[in-house]
């Protein structure tokens, strides 16, 4: 990991920045399908966690969040499959899940049924069943 980084990105803040080096994920279809099959979004209330290589910057995986009032919702989160298997996508979702609990935000997500194993080791429990899709809440640690 230390050949690694985590960093924080708005597009709002920086768009010409963040969509140079996120647009490839944003244009891939191969990333759609494996988030689900619908396109990523971005907005002025998502906040990325970027991995990056801190050698060439890379972008290795990202996971977003959209803070909606009380709730910080877990939107798409991705890692490249030369560097899966390794704990990278759990570090994202780890300083994700730190932010909302700083914010004392509760977590919300909408995830396929497959998901529900790894996200229950993170307190979140199935709110909602809809055919493959699962909405999972995990109240604020804080609160």
């Amino acid at each position: 990991m230390d050949a690694l980084e985590i960093v924080e990105w708005r597009s709002f803040d920086d768009e010409s920045t963040f969509f140079a080096a996120m647009g490839r994920f944003f244009a891939s279809p191969m990333v759609r399908r494996e988030c689900g099959g619908y396109p990523l979004n971005d907005g002025p209330f998502y906040r990325w966690f970027i991995l990056r290589s801190r050698h060439d910057r890379r972008v290795l995986g990202f996971i977003s969040v959209e803070r909606q009032e009380k709730v910080l919702h877990l939107r798409q989160g991705y890692v490249r499959a030369e560097v899966r298997g390794i704990g990278l996508f759990r570090e994202l979702l780890t300083q994700a899940l730190a932010h909302a609990d700083s914010a004392g935000l509760d977590c919300s997500t909408r995830v396929q049924c497959a998901s529900a194993p790894f996200l229950e080791k993170y307190g979140f429990v199935i709110k909602t069943t809809r055919g493959e899709w699962i909405t999972m809440y995990r109240s604020n640690k804080n609160a």
